[in-house]
């Protein structure tokens, strides 16, 4: 009995999981018999993560987060640089429990 030509999916139609390679939480380990990781699942493997999820529970990993873009990271580092800087704290002036020194000069 030959199989229809529509039931087998192709590799071309099949849907594609994430990458892990694209997602913040990826991680290579300093182990070199698990040498990769997921910071968010907090597993190391011998696969990529993706993969690995997929093998154990059978459904694509649903924690992917893209990694932020150049663009994003540079706009947050400008942001964060040009907040003033606030003022000093008086608290060394105003703070009671400070020993108070007096100082006589005699000349």
């Amino acid at each position: 009995m030959k199989a229809e030509k529509g039931t087998v999916p192709s590799p071309s139609n099949l849907p594609k999981g994430p990458n892990c390679w694209e997602c913040r939480y990826m991680a290579v380990t300093w182990d070199v018999r698990m040498p990769y990781g997921c910071k968010l699942m907090g597993f190391r493997s011998k696969v990529v993560p993706s993969l690995e999820v997929l093998r154990t529970d059978g459904r694509f990993c649903g924690g992917f987060s893209p990694k932020p873009t150049k663009q994003e990271s540079a706009t947050k580092a400008q942001k964060a640089s040009k907040k003033p800087v606030g003022n000093s704290s008086k608290r060394r002036e105003n703070d009671p429990r400070r020993p108070i020194y007096h100082i006589n000069l005699i000349t």
